[in-house]
């Protein structure tokens, strides 16, 4: 996995260009809000921190809008590990079945993409660890 770039993040520009329609919504700037929103901030801390430090003036019906902001930058992420995963198609360094420092692998993720399924010993066998391929580490 070396020669493969590593898995693109959501970066300002993309959380820029996602800001853009959410402040077209509330007749605001753009990059004001960029400037304020912090990856996984849902609409309600979102309206907080632009109340405090931006000087808006927010009604309830727009953390309902800024809470849309935090889907359309994970999807703008899943857009680019998708076309990184197409351009480089990277492979994964262990098994099903082998043991990693995280647990055991069942599986190759159907949702997300490059990453193992992992159960946690000592966890549900429902439940499964959701790990990416650069991150797993062996035993």
């Amino acid at each position: 996995m070396n020669h493969i770039p590593p898995r693109p993040t959501a970066t300002r520009e993309m959380i820029l260009e996602c800001c853009k329609p959410i402040a077209e919504k509330l007749e605001a700037d753009a990059e004001t809000l960029a400037q304020h929103y912090r990856r996984h901030m849902d609409g309600f801390d979102l309206c907080i921190e632009l109340a405090k430090w931006a000087g808006w003036d927010m009604q309830r019906d727009d953390i309902d809008t800024l809470d849309e902001l935090g889907h359309l930058v994970d999807e703008a992420e899943r857009d680019a590990v998708k076309t990184w995963f197409e351009e480089h198609n990277p492979q994964p360094p262990f098994a099903i079945g082998d043991n990693i420092k995280q647990g055991l692998i069942t599986g190759i993720s159907s949702y997300s993409l490059a990453c193992f399924e992992v159960k946690v010993a000592g966890h549900p066998d429902t439940s499964r660890l959701i790990v990416k391929f650069e991150d797993a580490k062996a035993a």
